[in-house]
């Protein structure tokens, strides 16, 4: 497939499905002797009576949390833990890592290959498809939809972190979440890109170090998008009603864990609320077959190339969102379930 049509179908099905979740959608020297951490406050972001979370800036070096070992034999593979959202000058740098890679031969990094089998003109269509299912049935607005309360929730909240963005008000309520989210993330001086990883692999590509990663196949991207436009009214309003109660209650812990994530408190870091918006999110989306499908190709995916570094590589590093690490039945409760030792940093 060409390479227009292959990175079209990358942005419209991580902008249109994957997004949204914001979801997925790992010492010898202390980590703590690692980082520096200060946060300056910008003052003219403060408002007396309802105010937006102060801008966060990172100056110096931040570690992150030591690296998780699992062991099996005489093979060791080491794992990072990233967070989002973390600030957006956050300056990174984890000599572990750096000691880790370049003793390495490979990398598996939290990101995947995607290929969707669509021509230019089959992209086109895909595109005016997104373009009809961002919004709702009939161009009724968020308020027509959303019942009284949510919508009141949403508009204030609209009009602190994103007043000029009246298009939000014409989305889907899994969409608008979405939007909305990014835009109080970027209003925070926070991003929820994982800058973490793309770091990791840089340091990879430089020590040569082969990167090996979840290649998923979309047969059917039109079908997909039908699919999304099919999600149960109420599984949005879930996710709605999540990404609020994180926006409302969460969001101004961020500074709180960006710091425990550069000084390594992995213990302040268990917080189960962005787990509960994820897997809200998450669980609207897959209620369409075919993106539980995606999901379920990357996971499986992930998880071969873990237990085979396991099994034929003598070292190794893993990059994994944190909140995967801790949940139930997520990536540690897997290797121990495999009779793997693991060790805490």
């Amino acid at each position: 497939m060409n390479r227009f049509a292959n990175g079209f179908a990358l942005l419209l099905l991580s902008t249109s499905i994957l997004a949204p979740s914001i979801g997925w959608a790992f010492a010898q020297e202390s980590p703590i002797s690692n980082a520096t951490l200060e946060i300056e406050v910008d003052a003219d972001n403060v408002i007396i009576d309802d105010p937006i979370v102060e801008e966060v800036t990172v100056v110096g070096e931040a570690a992150g949390p030591g690296l998780w070992k699992v062991r099996n034999g005489d093979n060791t593979l080491y794992i990072l833990g990233t967070l989002s959202p973390l600030p957006k000058k956050l300056q990174w740098r984890s000599r572990e890592v750096e000691r880790v890679l370049s003793r390495a031969d490979r990398l598996i990094p939290a990101s995947s290959k995607v290929d969707a089998d669509i021509g230019p003109i089959s992209a086109v269509q895909l595109y005016f498809q997104y373009r009809k299912l961002r919004g709702n049935e009939d161009k009724q607005s968020l308020q027509a939809i959303l019942p009284s309360d949510l919508y009141a929730r949403f508009e204030r909240l609209r009009q602190k972190y994103a007043p000029r963005d009246t298009d939000m008000q014409k989305r889907r309520p899994v969409l608008a979440a979405g939007e909305l989210w990014r835009e109080a993330v970027s209003r925070s001086g926070l991003t929820s890109r994982n800058d973490v990883n793309k770091a990791v692999e840089k340091l990879a590509r430089k020590n040569k170090v082969k990167i090996v990663q979840p290649e998923l196949r979309i047969e059917d991207p039109k079908a997909t998008l039908a699919e999304v436009a099919k999600i149960p009214r109420e599984a949005e309003l879930a996710c709605m009603k999540s990404t609020l109660d994180r926006l409302e209650f969460d969001l101004a812990l961020a500074r709180e864990r960006a710091e425990d994530w550069s000084l390594g408190d992995v213990a302040a870091l268990r917080s189960s609320n962005a787990l509960a918006q994820q897997e809200t999110c998450w669980s609207a989306l897959m209620q369409s077959p075919r993106v539980a499908d995606i999901r379920r190709q990357f996971d499986e995916q992930w998880l071969q190339l873990v237990y085979d570094s396991l099994k034929n590589h003598t070292i190794s590093l893993a990059v994994v969102p944190i909140t995967e690490l801790f949940k139930q039945n997520g990536v540690l409760d897997l290797l121990r379930a495999r009779g793997y030792l693991i060790e805490e940093p």
